[in-house]
């Protein structure tokens, strides 16, 4: 079965777009869009597929840049998955693969383990500040308190005397 093409004007009229429409996006989007001998365009299914995505992705207001971005993402997933397995490389990367994940599972035991004793520590230090900031206030009330009997206890001056206070 021979692959249909299309040329620029019929995919104008198919998709309701302006032919100078569809050279914009050809050359703003990099596309790659075969030619004939004469270099006319032909569209194949695929370029049409392309063109819709296009079309939607500015109907939703994504400008020329976003589209460029999400139209490479599109290549990457698809290259990805044409990609062929390779059993045999799978099965023998499956025992260190295995050995890698045991590995990560102790660390993360013993970054747990040290969390555990950090915080632990920092409660006590905590606890620490905490009585001393206490002991500290008491001895500000206490001398205050003496400093205050100690105004009281004072004789107060002639002029203050005379003046009743």
């Amino acid at each position: 079965m021979r692959e249909r093409f299309y040329k620029i004007g019929e995919v104008s009229e198919m998709l309701d777009i302006e032919q100078y429409t569809l050279r914009y996006l050809e050359n703003s989007l990099k596309l790659k869009i075969k030619r004939d001998e004469r270099g006319d365009r032909q569209y194949s299914e695929s370029d049409l597929d392309t063109l819709k995505l296009i079309m939607e992705l500015r109907e939703k207001g994504l400008n020329t840049t976003a589209i460029k971005m999400a139209l490479e993402n599109v290549e990457q997933v698809e290259e990805t998955r044409v990609a062929p397995v390779n059993d045999n490389l799978l099965t023998t990367n499956i025992p260190e693969l295995l050995a890698l994940a045991q590995q990560i599972v102790v660390q993360n035991e013993e970054m747990l383990d040290n969390n555990k004793l950090l915080t632990e520590r920092i409660n006590r230090l905590e606890e620490k500040v905490e009585k001393r900031n206490m002991e500290r206030e008491r001895k500000i009330d206490e001398f205050l308190t003496l400093w205050k009997n100690e105004q009281e206890g004072k004789n107060k001056s002639w002029l203050s005397k005379l003046v009743g206070k």
